[in-house]
């Protein structure tokens, strides 16, 4: 039941992220001091939580992980890009993309379950992370699809996939045997190595800011404190 009512928090956080550009001026360009706060959080997240949990026979799922959520971003996901790559990137926006979108969320809700019940302190840590990320997900989602002249209809239609699925990806991990939850901590470690490293600091480090580097060593200094008070 709590690992569901964190997956709530973090759709709750998408949809509110996603209605920001909608109703305010807010744009994307603003996120960044979260973005970066994001990335530091599932980097530090996936090094000192994910990692010790999983044991190092797991180490080809980590690889499995990295490498599944890259393929998936670079085939169909919606996501933030620079000037030169705008518009090779932008024709993806369709079904295919919901298709990316509701997978992330779904691995999302799947990643908080089971790090719940391998110990109730690393399932906060993983929703803890996941929200941070939901928010600027949700506003990014917005901002492309509306610029690429999708209606308002469509864009709710979207950010209604991405919080919905990570709800039942809690519900599907309760399928999951505990037998494979070493396996999965190890898949999550990597796709948090891969949105954090590879996807969320890049985006957030655009033009440099020296903000935005104390927002990312905020986020990791912050999740490790917090996992040490916790007794993770």
């Amino acid at each position: 039941m709590i690992p569901f009512l964190y997956a709530l928090v973090t759709s709750a956080a998408t949809l509110t992220g996603g209605v920001l550009p909608m109703y305010t001026r807010l744009r994307l360009v603003e996120q960044r001091y979260l973005v970066g706060f994001a990335g530091g959080a599932m980097v530090a997240i996936a090094l000192f939580d994910l990692i010790p949990q999983m044991g190092t026979h797991n180490a080809f799922a980590l690889l499995i992980g990295f490498f599944s959520i890259y393929l998936l971003e670079k085939s169909v996901m919606i996501h933030a890009c620079g000037e030169a790559e705008c518009e090779s990137e932008t024709h993806s926006i369709g079904w295919t993309a919901m298709i990316g979108i509701a997978a992330e969320s779904l691995i999302d809700g799947v990643a908080i379950a089971v790090g719940y019940r391998a110990a109730p302190a690393l399932g906060l840590l993983v929703a803890l992370a996941v929200f941070a990320h939901e928010v600027p997900r949700g506003l990014t989602t917005t901002v492309i699809m509306q610029e690429a002249g999708y209606s308002r209809g469509r864009v709710w239609a979207a950010l209604a996939v991405d919080a919905g699925f990570a709800p039942l990806g809690v519900l599907f991990a309760g399928l999951v045997p505990a037998s494979s939850f070493d396996w999965l901590i190890g898949f999550t470690a990597g796709v948090f190595l891969y949105i954090g490293a590879s996807d969320l600091l890049p985006d957030a480090h655009r033009r440099f800011n020296l903000r935005v580097v104390l927002s990312t060593l905020s986020g990791g200094g912050l999740v490790t404190l917090l996992g040490i008070l916790l007794g993770k």
